[in-house]
């Protein structure tokens, strides 16, 4: 047997934590915390997690260790289902390619060894039932779904069931073993069984508490009463348990909180093993669906399906229309409350005892029979054809003990007495074998002295040590990295080089004599293996170069390149003298663009997932989604002085919509954010904060707050993590924002009171100024998936900045963002993929274009980029038109919906929000007195620019460009055109002598040549079967017609099997087999 472990990541800027690989061979596990940048960092390096199916998290649930699992999740739902497509498709190929005398040849053959294996166990005084048998082990191939189990401490269940309303797989089950508190005392003790196994490895479970619990209040509400299953879900529900919902009972603290466990639990079932289906659809009456939601109605004509679409205002017909169930997950309106934990988990892994190996001369001597040698291998007493016992020690080798190592996780001092203490350490059963200890480790902990004489006192292990005061934080996107490396060489007022360091900090202690004294562990390196078995061994990470060498980089840009980029910043200063001279009409030139992340659905080598920054010089800085790693891109652009800065400067986040690749990064950055503005929290509720103290908007601003506009879904997500970990959720002023019809404001509420920019009040009108540093924000519904929103925001220097989010090219878009100074739209597909951008509901690169030239904009930046692209686009070879999908009206977030996307069905429709929230103040007349402050509103439209006059810049990730140099940016084209021209034909290169590329796609050759025999042979086999039918066919009319000339009696079987023999075989043959006529077959036949 073989196995290692390998790091994947250390704590870096872009990766918080460590994790690492266990493979076995047949299987991975993934251990450590899976933190953001995981996935990316894994496909940076090429570690492939397609067999993974056991995950466990160690230290405590908190976004920093689990911010990852919803990436990885969805990422190992597709692989597998994918897979297993691929194994069907292959499994259906080998049944079809094989003949009936091929199978009636392999049954025969399994027949017969089944009878001497039969034959043999007797002899051996075995019973043949209860061994298994070789027609099981060849028999019928299943298609089974994989399940992925997530270990891990208190609250995981919590976190993943709180990603209901945007998370939702079919292909791989996902089943959650959480260690609560109270299971505890029964983990405990010497001599104790694992708490996880497997065919390959056994767990043992280490929760660890701090020594020093400072209690604090309870962040979530406690119900004083009883609560029954459904009152959460809202409708009644098949609940998990047989005696759930359906009856009473009177619950105490401890069965309470198992029910409440129970239900988190089914929420996360339903997310990944839910037996809903698209395509199921129930009648149900118009007044009783809850919008939005997708309504079909049948034409009684034409017995057809058709789209149905409700009236937006009276009253709604009673007439029965067809939907879709609701998924259950999303039916769960709230989760139960709960409390953070500091419960730490840690792990100790073993391998089995392995056997020794098996010596077949010893069995040929005892006169074993050949066919009981693997049942004698796994520990079964045999009989010798001589009648004598025959024991597996007399044919084996010894056995000897299995190796294994531990991952011990250690976020504070505070860990370090219950850890210390635990009986594991001195209990053989668990720690024979033991081989290494890799520590994750919290600052400043590697220093303790009470820790460094544990790892003294263990000195016979191997230690690995990975903690952020210790670890290099070296560069772990190198892909990325080495691009903006050379983007700098091209322009470096627009990219600068990623902020790292190559060098460790651990420096050598020496003691009185001056020589180096050994710390006993080694720094924790990305890459690092330890093999396990068959005997503990460091071995070479698979790449010589650990770190990404700049120096490199920078010498393999090609000089024609340099050229270019020199006469680019010629033109530059040129053209910016002329600007000071003449002029540049911009507001707020001074106003910075920084894109933090450029790429779509998923992180890539290249690119980040979406996230844009805005800075506005006197009004603050503003971010525009916010993806998975988009505090780390952060951290690699500004130093911890400047980040500080910036975090203190964010005034607000805007959310588009609820798909993970634009919101799995808000949970880090607004506590990021709270550290830089309040420090350190201990997870107290803050005094006087809206959790304790209900207040007014205009109170609660008077205390500096970190405003977020978003929809209901992505509001109701972080208020129920935020019982999970007080990561700075009182310190947020939450904004449900959602269009106006008129679609010149846009309603928003907080705690149930009406907020905005201009309203009849002006108090609140100056405090949300004043708060936020904008002066007026609208948004619009848009087509992608449920409650997507563009937005456009605009400041008292006239600057106006308009965001797309993901999205079909929008009418309203254009209305709402007439005039922006600076348009940030996505462009996913390249023109020739049109089709594809209307089925996934993006925008093409021209379809960007012409969005911006109807809306007037001066400055156009496009981003979100599909990863399949990584070349620059030719800007000149782009449309400036734009054809919209339904020109006869405009998009409408409540109508337009992909069905794939509706996790939630159950939030009010944009209508009924209206009716709710009161009448359009753009519409109402207004009050005695008073002038409505939307009449102010100039949507006269101004003069669309020229395609010449619209300045347009492609994203690359860590692009950062004040506004008045945006314009500057298209001189460097060529520079960019030639280098990603000369990258892209390197890469070719070395990837196709690369080895592992080599033998890759000679295996996929074989592949593809097996695969090709397999499509012949059942061509051949459905040819053979077509020509046989004719020729059987032809002679049964020659028979006939024989039997009219006056021939009686058909042809015997001898004559058609001679027939037959030597008919020929062409292809002819087969193509007139379905003739009517005999005679025509027969004489082609002849001929």
């Amino acid at each position: 047997m073989h196995s290692y472990i390998q790091l994947l990541s250390t704590p870096t800027a872009d990766t918080a934590g460590t994790a690492m690989i266990l493979d076995v061979g047949k299987q991975r596990y993934l251990f450590g915390n899976i933190h953001e940048g995981l996935q990316r960092a894994c496909i940076q390096r090429n570690s492939k997690l397609s067999k993974t199916t056991e995950v466990f998290i160690t230290g405590t649930t908190e976004w920093k260790n689990v911010g990852g699992l919803f990436g990885l999740i969805l990422t190992l739902a597709d692989a597998n289902a994918a897979s297993i497509m691929s194994e069907a498709d292959t499994a259906r190929l080998r049944k079809d390619a094989e003949t009936p005398e091929q199978l009636a040849a392999k049954s025969e053959k399994l027949a017969k060894v089944e009878a001497d294996r039969k034959q043999a166990l007797l002899e051996a005084g075995l019973n043949p039932d209860e061994q298994v048998g070789a027609t099981e082990k060849y028999g019928k191939h299943q298609m089974t779904l994989p399940t992925l189990t997530v270990h891990g401490g208190e609250n995981l269940t919590h976190t993943v069931a709180t990603g209901r309303r945007f998370i939702f797989r079919k292909g791989m089950p996902v089943d959650i073993i959480e260690h609560s508190e109270a299971r505890q005392s029964e983990l405990t003790g010497d001599g104790r069984e694992p708490d996880w196994t497997d065919d390959s490895i056994q767990v043992w479970k280490l929760p660890i508490q701090p020594s020093l619990e400072n209690e604090a209040p309870e962040i979530g509400l406690e119900s004083p009463r009883k609560r029954s299953f459904d009152e959460f879900v809202g409708v009644d529900l098949p609940s998990p348990r047989n005696d759930a919902a359906s009856v009473e009972h009177s619950y105490t603290p401890e069965n309470l909180k198992d029910k409440d466990q129970e239900m988190r639990q089914f929420v996360v079932t339903e997310m990944f093993n839910s037996q809903w289906r698209l395509d199921a659809l129930f009648e149900i009456s118009l007044r009783d669906v809850n919008m939005p939601a997708m309504l079909w109605i049948r034409n009684k004509e034409s017995n057809k399906l058709e789209r149905y679409y409700p009236p937006e205002d009276g009253p709604l017909p009673d007439i029965k229309v067809l939907a879709r169930r609701p998924w259950p997950g999303a039916l769960v309106e709230k989760l139960p409350p709960t409390k953070p934990s500091k419960l730490a988990m840690s792990y100790i892994v073993r391998h089995y005892p392995q056997k020794g190996k098996f010596v077949p001369q010893k069995a040929k001597a005892l006169n074993v029979h050949h066919l009981v040698w693997s049942v004698l291998q796994k520990g079964t007493i045999v009989k010798s054809r001589d009648g004598v016992t025959v024991t597996p020690d007399m044919v084996l080798e010894p056995t000897r003990i299995g190796g294994g190592f531990a991952i011990v996780d250690l976020p504070t001092k505070d860990y370090l007495p219950s850890l210390i203490t635990r009986p594991e350490w001195n209990t053989s059963r668990v720690m024979d074998g033991l081989q290494a200890i890799v520590w994750n480790l919290g600052p400043g902990v590697a220093r303790d002295p009470a820790l460094q004489a544990f790892i003294q006192q263990h000195s016979g292990l191997k230690h690995v040590v990975s903690a952020p005061d210790l670890s290099t934080n070296y560069i772990v996107f190198d892909s990325s990295a080495a691009l903006v490396i050379r983007l700098n060489q091209i322009d470096s007022q627009r990219y600068q080089i990623p902020i790292h360091s190559n060098i460790s900090p651990i420096i050598q202690p020496s003691d009185d004599s001056g020589e180096t004294k050994n710390l006993g562990y080694v720094e924790a390196t990305r890459d690092f293996r330890l093999q396990l078995e068959p005997q503990l061994q460091t071995q070479e990470p698979p790449t010589k170069q650990p770190f990404l060498d700049t120096r490199k980089v920078l010498e393999l840009t090609p000089k024609g390149v340099l050229e270019l980029a020199e006469q680019a910043r010629d033109d530059v200063a040129a053209d910016r003298l002329m600007q000071k001279l003449t002029g540049q009409n911009l507001p707020s030139q001074d106003a910075e663009v920084i894109c933090l992340g450029t790429g779509s659905s998923a992180p890539s080598k290249y690119r980040n997932v979406s996230a844009t920054l805005l800075r506005v010089p006197g009004c603050g800085s503003y971010l525009f989604d916010c993806g998975e790693g988009t505090l780390g891109q952060l951290r690699r652009l500004y130093n911890p002085t400047e980040l500080e800065g910036v975090l203190r400067d964010l005034k607000a986040i805007w959310i588009s919509h609820m798909h993970a690749d634009h919101h799995l990064g808000t949970t880090s950055v607004i506590k990021a954010w709270r550290e830089a503005n309040y420090g350190l929290s201990d997870g107290r509720v803050e005094p006087g904060s809206p959790r304790e103290t209900p207040m007014s908007f205009v109170e609660a601003v008077q205390e500096k707050k970190l405003f977020l506009f978003a929809g209901e879904q992505m509001i109701r997500w972080l208020a129920e993590y935020s019982s999970v970990e007080a990561y700075g959720y009182d310190k947020l002023i939450a904004i449900k924002t959602q269009p106006s019809k008129s679609h010149r404001f846009s309603y928003m509420e907080w705690r149930g009171a009406q907020l905005g920019f201009r309203t009849y009040d002006p108090i609140m009108n100056k405090a949300m100024t004043e708060a936020t540093g904008i002066n007026y924000l609208v948004s619009c519904f848009v087509d992608h998936c449920q409650g997507a929103q563009a937005v456009t925001v605009r400041f008292h220097t006239g600057f106006g900045f308009s965001y797309s989010g993901d999205c079909r090219p929008s009418k309203d878009f254009i209305r709402i963002g007439r005039g922006s100074t600076v348009l940030v739209h996505e462009a996913t597909f390249d023109d020739e993929m049109q089709g594809d951008a209307k089925a996934k509901k993006h925008s093409t690169m021209s379809e960007a274009i012409g969005v911006a030239s109807a809306m007037g904009a001066k400055r156009l930046i496009l981003t979100h980029f599909s990863q399949r692209y990584q070349k620059l686009p030719n800007l000149g070879a782009l449309s400036t038109e734009v054809e919209f999908d339904d020109p006869e009206s405009s998009v409408d977030g409540a109508k337009d919906t992909d069905a794939t996307q509706i996790f939630d069905e159950t939030s009010p429709s944009t209508g009924d929000y209206d009716r709710v929230a009161g009448q359009d103040i753009s519409t109402a007349p207004p009050a005695k007195g008073r002038t409505s402050p939307s009449a102010s509103l100039d949507n006269s439209p101004p003069p669309s620019p020229t395609k010449h006059e619209l300045k347009i810049a492609i994203a690359f990730d860590f692009l950062r460009v004040r506004v008045g140099d945006i314009a500057s940016m298209e001189k460097f084209t060529p520079s960019l055109q030639l280098l990603f021209e000369m990258l892209e034909q390197r890469e070719k290169e070395e990837a196709y002598h690369n080895p592992g590329e080599v033998a890759r796609r000679k295996k996929e050759e074989q592949k593809q040549e097996k695969r090709e025999a397999q499509e012949k042979l059942i061509k051949e086999k459905q040819e053979a079967k077509a020509f046989k039918k004719a020729s059987v066919r032809k002679l049964r009319w020659n028979a006939a017609d024989n039997k009219g000339d006056g021939n009686i009696g058909a042809p015997d079987s001898t004559q058609v099997v001679s027939e037959v023999t030597h008919l020929d075989r062409t292809e002819a043959v087969v193509e007139e087999a379905g003739l009517q006529s005999p005679r025509p077959v027969m004489e082609h036949a002849a001929k």
